[in-house]
């Protein structure tokens, strides 16, 4: 992993819930990372108590992070290991990685993080495509693998002319939380929107408040409650829009939210908002589905196949700011919808992500990836 600091969020809980879901499976479990405070390496101590850790000491910042004791290690060690799985694309310490793991000849598995969409590409500078195309494309062809976290990530990386259909897998990150049926009377005595996720362009939160004005005029004591933070350029500008539309009285900026406050404004909340532009899994609108809150997502929100077979929620086109706020407004007006998707969610998100189920799709990728191994090894012989 290129960090797995509790600042990474999304990318290192989802590392976390991987590694349980092995354990559920008797696999051992090594964790090789850039180093963490001590706070974080004692916080990650406790999630995984079974597994090994291996930090190194690392230059750099952001996505030009290097390690090299990392690689040294991995070079040296390589063989110790079944499988050697690699998380993310565009960083040195994934792509050597993903490059040390095939040249030592064992079976390699890389996930991309949602980084091969169409999205993430149209915001990718001329250096980071070069990087692509000269790193970590070449490493994909020759990976024994490839982990996608949704049918539509692989789908949607199909495009790019690597052959992934017959050497790929979609295991989504598991739910490690309780997913459990609310009480429907301790929901906040006027219509609630919950917008919990970190603030930045990608999540549309911009266009988010710039619809609210149409749910406000039909539903005049509406609130949105908008939980995350981000940049202090952005959070500014998201005030300004409230400011400028007049929206003061009916929109709460939160802030970051954790442990109590965020079980609270999750119990609280009659639906959950996440437009985003890209959202290559949507952790999210699992929490928010876990919790039995109806949805409403944009289209690009990769866990969108999920809301719709279970009919949790809505899917708007979030370039439609009309779309948006009837979504919003459909879902607000829909008492027995909310009731419905407050006993469905739950039980759906325990069927579909439990840490066992993604557990034995771990173990079912890994063998197909050996047995392939093997019978590659016979063909040499």
């Amino acid at each position: 992993m290129p960090n797995v600091s509790r600042a990474f969020g999304g990318p290192t809980e989802s590392l976390i819930g991987y590694a349980q879901a092995a354990r559920t499976q008797d696999i051992d479990v090594h964790v090789a990372a850039p180093a963490v405070s001590s706070s974080d390496d004692t916080w990650l101590h406790e999630q995984l108590p079974d597994a090994a850790f291996h930090f190194f000491a690392s230059m750099g910042q952001h996505a030009y992070v290097v390690a090299p004791g990392l690689w040294s290690w991995l070079w040296r060690e390589a063989n110790r290991f079944d499988v050697v799985h690699v998380h993310g694309l565009f960083n040195p310490v994934s792509t050597l990685s993903a490059h040390i793991g095939i040249a030592r000849d064992v079976p390699t598995v890389m996930r991309p993080f949602g980084t091969l969409s169409r999205y993430t590409f149209s915001r990718r500078s001329a250096l980071k495509r070069l990087y692509f195309a000269l790193l970590d494309r070449s490493a994909l062809r020759r990976a024994a693998a490839v982990h996608f976290t949704t049918e539509a990530e692989r789908e949607e990386a199909n495009r790019l002319s690597i052959n992934f259909e017959d050497r790929s897998a979609v295991v989504p990150p598991p739910w490690r939380g309780e997913a459990m049926t609310p009480d429907m009377e301790e929901k906040a005595d006027r219509p609630t929107v919950l917008y919990m996720s970190r603030l930045h362009p990608k999540k549309n939160v911009q266009g988010l408040l710039q619809v609210w004005a149409q749910v406000v005029a039909d539903r005049p004591n509406a609130q949105l409650w908008v939980a995350g933070d981000g940049d202090d350029d952005y959070v500014q500008q998201l005030h300004d829009t409230v400011a400028t539309h007049g929206l003061g009285d009916s929109v709460s900026f939160l802030g970051f939210v954790s442990g109590n406050e965020k079980e609270r404004v999750l119990r609280e909340a009659w639906t959950f908002a996440l437009p985003s532009h890209q959202e290559n899994f949507g952790v999210a609108v699992l929490e928010a589905a876990a919790a039995g809150l109806p949805v409403v997502i944009s289209g690009e929100v990769q866990l969108r196949s999920f809301v719709e077979a279970h009919d949790l929620g809505v899917v708007v086109d979030r370039k439609d700011p009309a779309a948006i706020a009837a979504g919003l407004r459909a879902v607000l007006s829909d008492d027995a919808g909310r009731r419905r998707v407050a006993e469905a969610g739950p039980a759906a998100v325990r069927d579909t992500f439990s840490v066992a189920r993604v557990g034995e799709q771990l173990v079912e990728m890994y063998e197909r990836v050996l047995s392939t191994a093997s019978s590659h090894d016979g063909c040499g012989d």
